[in-house]
């Protein structure tokens, strides 16, 4: 029941007008935005919603100006980098040199075991201690037990197969992944499928996340396969440089191109919505 207060009850000593300090008391409608959580570097092991998509979108609707430094945050930081370029690098370097598949691949375990060691000193969630080496755990094994050193690489096949899967399914099901990461970022996963305009870039860039997993896979499918004849050393090397130029360089131009079209999309909405704040303001009608 709600009672209202005619000023029956109010101290007749009390000449201020009731109305004063009505909006000091007065409970807001809507709750304010919760603010966001700070960000932990890559070296926190901490990342935001979506990884490299989420930074990515949270960095290009907030207005933040393309660096470097944000480019390598969104690909996972110095460390990050390290642990996805220099296992294949140190692969690809021995077997050149030794021809022995299984021989090459101690580097690239020695290397995961002595992150995995670090980590665990630095006392990171578990998550993050065997997420990155579980990757090169894989390949190691599978060289081990094949020796033949175009298997070095199939566990990066399954990973490319799984994203551009999965965006390709969130794009059919109209929930494009780029989307959902603006939706977690906004704090309202539905609100953003309402602009046309806001759906139609999130669903191209999703498209374009999904192409660069599935042109590694157009490209380094066959050489593997080519790998695997009798005189496949040639094109186990091939597959080896596919495999870092393919990495994180045009990783990190993915990123740079989502965050300019988001840069541009949020100075579009933010010029828009000064234009509609300066008109509603003349258009007042006066009391």
């Amino acid at each position: 029941m709600i009672e209202v207060d005619d000023g029956s009850a109010r101290d007749p000593r009390d000449s201020r007008d009731p109305r004063d300090g009505e909006a000091a008391h007065r409970t807001p409608l809507t709750p304010p935005a919760p603010e966001a959580a700070p960000e932990s570097g890559a070296a926190d092991g901490a990342r935001p919603f979506g990884g490299a998509i989420g930074r990515t979108v949270r960095a290009g609707m907030s207005g933040e100006a393309i660096s470097g430094r944000g480019v390598l945050d969104a690909i996972g930081g110095w460390r990050g980098v390290a642990e996805t370029l220099v296992p294949g690098l140190l692969f690809l370097v021995i077997f050149t040199f030794t021809r022995d598949a299984r021989v090459s691949a101690i580097a690239p375990a020695a290397l995961a075991i002595l992150a995995v060691i670090v980590r665990l000193v630095r006392r990171e969630p578990l998550v993050s201690v065997f997420s990155g080496a579980a990757g090169v755990a894989v390949a190691v094994i599978a060289t081990l037990f094949t020796g033949r050193g175009a298997d070095y690489y199939v566990p990066g096949f399954i990973t490319n197969i799984v994203w551009s899967a999965g965006l390709l399914i969130s794009v059919a099901v109209g929930w494009p992944l780029v989307g959902v990461a603006l939706g977690a970022l906004r704090g309202d996963l539905t609100a953003w499928r309402r602009d046309r305009s806001l759906k139609r870039v999130a669903t191209w860039l999703t498209l374009l996340w999904s192409g660069l997993f599935i042109a590694r896979l157009a490209v380094q499918v066959p050489l593997y396969f080519a790998a695997r004849e009798p005189d496949g050393i040639a094109a186990t090397d091939a597959l080896g440089i596919a495999r870092l130029v393919m990495g994180v360089p045009l990783f990190a131009l993915v990123v740079v191109f989502t965050w300019m079209v988001l840069s541009r999309l949020s100075g579009s909405s933010d010029d828009s919505a000064g234009e509609s704040l300066t008109d509603t303001g003349h258009n007042t009608p006066s009391t």
